[in-house]
């Protein structure tokens, strides 16, 4: 069997080198491959034909399985990829114990690193997998989806207060219009520029996401118009920042005001607005998830339908 090496560790005479992608693969005997060297090759490695994680979703991603095994190998550093068959004293995978006292949300996202196709492209390199088998076979329950529940009194106090913002402060104006006119995440909003604001040959507005949290490059979403127009006449440059502030402004300050001002209590209350801009626009364009779906720039039209757009209106009869 193969085994994925770095061309400066030290390997047994008789093994043979080939070299694949920057790495060298050796045939022969060799140490186990570190879990630090495992991590490289998650966050460099392409898959073949697949969506791709962005890199930020692929570096959080090791970050919370690191806090994971840290919590039973201390020593992680040192440690390789054979720590993932441990097993607690009472002789439990250390991932079941895990998700038994603290459940599936951190779990679910740190096996990413051993979805089916990263675990086919290990074994292409020539990585032994069978350290990973507790991980794979680990049985999480499906995510808890709460639908949205809009509130008319909470919508129009959220409304009135941000569109005074206009006058006070212009940046704040922009998060509110970027968050609740186009449906923005926090994160996507520090990186807007005024040159992502765009047409299609149609004359469709659209904003371009960068690095998306769904994967890729990028990512084209329809917008509502009337917001895009709106963010459009602000235009200073074609590459300058939508809302050219310090990140604490998006990411405390914006938040702060949303809780504090306009009396939202959800525990992130700039996605809020990102709902209630889902909301909106089923609503405008005949309850039509798909529509919102895109806007948001959903994987898929389940999802919003679940989260985001709360119930469709039936119209009346008679």
């Amino acid at each position: 069997m193969y085994a994925l090496q770095n061309s400066v560790d030290t390997l047994h005479k008789s093994v043979t080198p080939m070299s694949e992608n920057g790495f060298i693969r050796f045939e022969g005997v060799r140490e186990y491959l570190p879990v630090t060297e495992l991590f490289k090759i998650y966050k460099t490695q392409t898959l073949v034909a697949k969506r791709q994680a962005a890199p930020r979703t692929k570096n959080n991603n090791i970050l919370r399985l690191i806090a994971i095994l840290r919590h039973y190998i201390p020593d992680l550093e040192s440690a390789n990829i054979t720590c993932f068959a441990s097993k607690t004293g009472a002789g439990i995978p250390i991932c079941d114990d895990w998700v038994a006292h603290r459940g599936c949300n951190e779990m679910r996202q740190a096996r990413s690193i051993f979805s089916k196709a990263w675990i086919k492209r290990y074994k292409q390199l020539g990585i032994d997998t069978s350290y990973f088998s507790n991980w794979i076979a680990l049985s999480l329950e499906g995510v808890q989806v709460t639908p949205f529940d809009a509130n008319r009194k909470e919508l129009d106090t959220i409304r009135s207060k941000c569109e005074a913002l206009k006058d006070s402060d212009k940046d704040m104006y922009l998060m509110y219009a970027l968050a609740y006119g186009l449906g923005l995440r926090s994160s996507e909003i520090q990186r807007a520029r005024f040159d992502d604001l765009r047409e299609d040959f149609d004359g469709n507005k659209l904003i371009r996401i960068h690095d998306p949290k769904s994967g890729g490059e990028y990512q084209d979403r329809p917008c509502d118009p009337s917001w895009w127009d709106l963010l459009v006449s602000y235009k200073t440059s074609d590459d300058a920042l939508i809302v050219p502030v310090q990140e604490d402004r998006i990411t405390r300050e914006f938040p702060f005001f949303l809780r504090r001002i306009c009396g939202v209590v959800d525990d992130r209350p700039v996605h809020r607005l990102r709902k209630y801009c889902g909301h909106r626009v089923m609503r405008e364009n005949g309850n039509n998830a798909f529509v919102a779906s895109k806007a948001l720039g959903h994987s898929s039209v389940e999802i919003t339908s679940r989260v985001y757009v709360g119930m469709p209106t039936i119209q009346r009869s008679f």
